[in-house]
């Protein structure tokens, strides 16, 4: 019985214990590289248009949504990825860089994580790919 009381203490105490804390989200995303976008929404981003993703600082994405271009804020919240409110510039574009644009506006919105993958990242919503982008070709 002296045995069993420091033996459960033990037990709750490991069971206490705070979760570690989310490995870093954005790690996938080092600040200052730049990420060409190929697919949005299980579509590929047309011939010309240009898409890209850029980490130029702590907490904020930019680049060209296909048009325009843009920036926002980004955090991590409750163990998710949070992208905030989309400024930008407001050209416009042809029909193929307006509907690229909104697609990619529409898609980023819903992005919760960011992994990295074998030929660049993925933005992911509920696990799933929203977005899809490789390093450029130099």
């Amino acid at each position: 019985m002296r045995f069993m009381l420091p033996i459960a203490l033990i037990a709750c105490l490991a069971a206490c214990k705070p979760d570690a804390p989310p490995a870093d989200m954005l790690a996938a995303l080092p600040v200052g590289q730049e990420w060409q976008v190929t697919q949005i929404a299980g579509r590929p981003v047309p011939e010309g248009v240009k898409v890209n993703l850029l980490h130029p600082e702590a907490e904020q994405i930019a680049g060209n949504s296909g048009c325009n271009r843009y920036s926002a804020p980004v955090e991590r919240r409750d163990g998710k990825l949070h992208i905030g409110a989309i400024v930008g510039t407001r050209m416009m574009c042809s029909e193929p860089q307006m509907q690229t644009e909104q697609a990619f506006h529409a898609a980023i919105a819903r992005v919760d994580s960011v992994a990295a993958t074998q030929d660049g990242i993925e933005l992911r919503a509920d696990g799933q790919p929203v977005i899809i982008a490789v390093r450029p070709a130099d």
